[in-house]
């Protein structure tokens, strides 16, 4: 039962008697309905100790790296065109046809640049009999002083060169006039310079059997140019023709892309460039790929990009089913140091407010507060570059965890 109120009745004035009776249900550690002392108005009420798991933040090897965005492309990439005018007579190929070099992709038709090899053939064996060459001879190595022309010229010579000695020898006895010795001495002079043409004569025609062997070549190169053929190892990307097409000189065919390797064009910022090499490992990251693959840094431009201040270069990835495709948007990291130390803690252990990255610490035996600054993320970890000494405990998972909280670690 609450304070009695027969002290306000002892009182003769009304007023006097309500006030002693509010100062009695306001006495302390009274309930207000008159019951025992309330366990909230302790003063010496204590928290509840919070377990913990403590991990330490340690140093752990993390490669660092320079990351960059691109995009795929062949390693190399052609339009492969007509190089003789003619029809298209067959495609054996069409998009995404898988080619390897050497292959026939395309013909023309061939009949007309048949009939052109024949006719130089017969032209060289024209020019080899004016020289007296057998067929089966390669070449146009020929002894000019082993041609009919020129041994009939040098028959002539010494004919000549007999007549005039005869003549001279009578002339000299006063048999023969000085008419006939003129006369036999213009005809030595004509064999003489006979000889000369004839051996001119053999130069120029085996000049003209080389013009002709030309001919025969260039004749049997535009036949086979009528078939158009893979120049790598690649794919199809575009047929540009069909069969019965007209084709003139230099109109495309085909367009054909080397897929093994694959290029990655990447664009490093001025800042990192010249931590960039060649040789460097590149990982790349593309979109519906849960794995990242690993290339080689293989090209580095010698200058700046002046209209964004980067540096371009060019990674390859091996690509020998054909799954990287060209034209793809990825994204990469350029390893430039693989064997830095850096000082990380578990994901699980960061919690941020306002925008400031904080982890908990136990401090006499309470969880403290403590401002970190982050460096690189990755699944599972964080690099703190500021807050933390190597080997200093932190709490993992602290959830609702509030500074001040007694907190006892678990083992």
């Amino acid at each position: 039962m609450g304070p009695s109120l027969e002290p306000a009745r002892r009182h003769r004035n009304p007023t006097v008697a309500i006030v002693a009776a509010l100062v009695a249900l306001a006495a302390p550690g009274c309930d207000p309905a008159g019951g025992a002392p309330m366990p909230g108005d302790r003063a010496d009420a204590t928290l509840a100790v919070r377990e913990v798991h403590l991990v330490p933040a340690h140093l752990e090897p993390w490669e660092r790296s320079v990351a960059a965005t691109g995009e795929l492309a062949g390693d190399e990439r052609v339009v492969l065109a007509a190089k003789v005018a003619g029809r298209v007579e067959s495609l054996a190929v069409d998009l995404g046809s898988t080619v390897r070099r050497g292959d026939v992709l395309a013909r023309l038709e061939s009949r007309d640049f048949q009939l052109r090899v024949e006719l130089a053939e017969a032209a060289v064996k024209a020019a080899r009999a004016l020289l007296g060459l057998p067929e089966e001879q390669d070449g146009v190595e020929v002894d000019a002083e082993q041609t009919a022309v020129v041994k009939r010229a040098l028959a002539e010579l010494d004919e000549a060169r007999l007549a005039h000695d005869r003549i001279r020898t009578l002339a000299a006895e006063g048999l023969d006039t000085r008419a006939q010795m003129d006369a036999a001495e213009a005809r030595l002079r004509a064999a003489e310079s006979g000889v000369q043409e004839s051996r001119e004569l053999v130069e120029n025609r085996r000049a003209t059997l080389a013009q002709r062997l030309a001919e025969l070549e260039i004749a049997r190169a535009q036949l086979a140019e009528t078939a158009i053929v893979a120049p790598f190892d690649g794919a199809v990307v575009a047929r540009r023709t069909g069969t019965g097409a007209y084709l003139a000189q230099g109109d495309a065919v085909l367009e054909l892309v080397r897929t093994d390797p694959v290029r990655l064009a990447l664009s490093v910022p001025e800042r990192a460039s010249s931590l960039v090499r060649t040789g460097q490992r590149v990982r790349m990251a593309l979109e519906g790929r849960p794995d990242e693959l690993e290339g080689v840094l293989v090209r580095v431009a010698p200058a700046l990009v002046e209209r964004n201040r980067t540096l371009p270069v060019e990674a390859e990835f091996a690509n020998p089913d054909g799954l990287l495709r060209p034209g793809a948007f990825a994204r990469a990291r350029i390893v430039v140091d693989d064997a830095e130390q850096a000082l990380t803690v578990p994901e699980e252990a960061l919690f941020a407010f306002a925008g400031i990255d904080k982890v908990f610490v136990v401090a006499d035996g309470r969880a403290a507060e403590r401002v970190v600054l982050l460096g690189r993320r990755a699944p599972g970890r964080a690099e703190v570059l500021k807050g933390l000494e190597p080997g200093e405990p932190v709490v993992l998972t602290p959830g609702d965890l509030s500074a001040g909280t007694p907190v006892r670690p678990l083992p």
